[in-house]
């Protein structure tokens, strides 16, 4: 499973059971039942947390697979590229993308090989100079 839909499934039930808990503070507040109020509020103020940070992990994710689709799709239409092409095109320092680009092939978002310390050839490219 994607940890990002992983996060977002445990933010959506931390945020849901927090809401709940706002639902028994109001019903508890109706009653006038103080101690079920506090009981209830305290709840909920404490699923907030998580499920706020639950919730931010998983944009975090998002976007960082966003980041490592272009760096990919960015090496991909080049027959190569140079680490400070990508870092030009991140708007990044060069040794981040360096990191992005060999997280990008650990992930499996791109493959290919260095060419030295500062050209990355893409798999497409590769291939077609065995094929000549």
């Amino acid at each position: 499973m994607n940890r990002r839909v992983l996060y977002e499934l445990l933010a959506a039930g931390t945020l849901g059971l927090s809401g709940v808990g706002v639902v028994l503070a109001v019903a508890g507040a109706a009653f006038q039942q103080v101690l079920g109020v506090a009981a209830a509020s305290l709840c909920a103020v404490l699923l907030l947390v998580p499920g706020l940070f639950f919730l931010a992990f998983s944009r975090r994710l998002a976007s960082r697979d966003l980041a490592l689709a272009h760096a990919a799709s960015f090496a991909k239409g080049r027959d190569s590229i140079g680490i400070q092409d990508l870092a030009d095109e991140l708007q990044v320092p060069r040794a981040a993308a360096l990191r992005v680009l060999q997280v990008a092939i650990q992930e499996g978002y791109l493959r290919g090989t260095f060419r030295g310390s500062d050209t990355f050839v893409a798999e497409r490219a590769t291939q077609r100079e065995e094929d000549r």
